[in-house]
């Protein structure tokens, strides 16, 4: 006989989370165990694992599910092994999520596709709940309504459709961020000896001719001797590396490294690395020096502290305060972080935190807001690696900027300010 249903299972859970709810006080902390957790498996990261994963088995039992609400005859043998896979996709959902997380405080993440991957979660439990409901209406078709199987089936299969665009989706964001720069990329440009003069020339000769140095840089010429794998000089964001001893030793291949030799890697770099590193982080041991600049190409010399230009390259990348002042605003935002400057003009937007957290930094030293805000557990040379313009010149000064911890203080003190 049919039973009303009591409130005891509801007190009991009101309970529970009453006695949970001093395990929240601790949450931070445990959610950095939690990504540790989640962070690598042998030495890997594990998050193309855990998303590849769920990319796959998240669709094919969606699909399965969508079958078995217009073929009848095969839902006893299949249903439930189909169900079991929605429910490890729920899992593999979660871990996709968790190890993202943890990826994206090592090298950064980019907005659509994190934005993305926080829905597929809770999507794919909204899946596994209608994927359940259709299996128990099913035990008990000859005791419901009609009408109510084809409601879970018409809601399982408008549910499948979402989930599996979602799916696609995330899938292609991710690999959109991972390869999509790497493909784009001209590999390699080619250095072009300037036919003027450049300024503090030793010989007072073109910098196409003298083999030394000029302005404190190494000149074009000079690069340009060094173009074997067994000699191997490169030009990366205006600084001349040695990569002879790395010929051998890089991860990628030697033959990338050999393609670079004697000419501008600076795309061949960003396209192999995605914008997630920099130069002076990776190959700060094999250093020579900066290439020297030229005013007649239309810059200044890297001792100005200003941008200009190099014979063969784009921008120098020492920057005054002077210059990052300018920059102050919501849609020309630069910012100091740790002795780097950074254009997070594109950022504000896409920023995980809150549009006003980046404005409030804009032409000023963001330094402490960016560390009160990422508690150590990232920095911005990873995090910020793709909006890098350079070092700001030593000796400059910015106004350091001051963030609330959340958004809705800043929002006060807007609405303060308008008073």
């Amino acid at each position: 006989m049919w039973e009303p249903p009591t409130l005891a299972p509801l007190a009991k859970w009101s309970a529970s989370w009453q006695a949970a709810d001093s395990w929240h006080t601790g949450w931070g902390p445990r959610l950095k165990v939690m990504n540790q957790f989640f962070d690598t498996i042998g030495g890997l990261p594990l998050h193309p694992l855990t998303v590849h994963a769920a990319s796959v088995l998240i669709p094919l039992s969606a699909i399965a599910l969508v079958l078995l609400v217009f073929v009848p005859k095969w839902r006893k043998a299949y249903l439930p092994l189909t169900v079991g896979a929605l429910a490890v996709s729920v899992g593999l959902a979660f871990a996709a999520k968790q190890s993202g997380e943890a990826l994206a405080a090592r090298v950064g993440t980019p907005a659509d596709h994190q934005e993305l991957g926080d829905l597929l979660f809770p999507a794919s439990i909204g899946l596994f709940a209608l994927g359940l409901a259709f299996y128990f209406f099913t035990k008990t078709e000859t005791k419901t309504p009609k009408w109510t199987l084809q409601l879970a089936g018409g809601l399982s299969t408008a549910a499948v459709a979402g989930v599996v665009i979602l799916s696609v989706l995330v899938g292609h964001s991710g690999a959109e961020a991972t390869w999509g720069n790497r493909l784009a990329a001209n590999p390699v440009e080619e250095l072009v000896a300037p036919t003027e003069p450049v300024p503090g020339a030793t010989d007072g000769s073109t910098g196409g001719t003298t083999g030394g140095t000029s302005n404190g840089g190494i000149t074009v010429a000079e690069v340009l001797k060094h173009n074997t794998a067994t000699d191997c000089w490169s030009v990366v964001n205006g600084n001349v590396y040695d990569l002879t001893s790395y010929v051998s030793t890089h991860a990628g291949g030697e033959a990338v490294i050999k393609a670079i030799c004697g000419k501008d890697g600076t795309k061949s770099f960003s396209g192999q690395h995605a914008g997630a590193t920099k130069p002076n982080a990776d190959l700060s041991s094999l250093l020579v020096g900066a290439l020297a600049t030229s005013s007649s190409s239309g810059g200044t010399s890297s001792g100005s502290g200003t941008t200009g230009t190099t014979p063969g390259l784009g921008t120098t990348v020492a920057l005054t305060a002077a210059e990052v002042l300018k920059h102050s605003t919501g849609t020309d935002c630069w910012s100091v972080i740790k002795g780097e400057v950074y254009d997070l003009t594109s950022y504000v937007k896409d920023h995980p935190g809150g549009a006003s957290l980046i404005k409030a930094i804009c032409g000023k030293d963001g330094s402490t807001s960016f560390a009160s805000q990422h508690a150590g557990a990232a920095t911005p040379k990873n995090i910020l690696a793709a909006f890098a313009l350079g070092p700001l010149v030593a000796g400059s000064t910015l106004p350091e900027a001051t963030v609330r911890g959340d958004e809705e203080g800043d929002e006060e003190e807007d609405e303060e300010g308008d008073d």
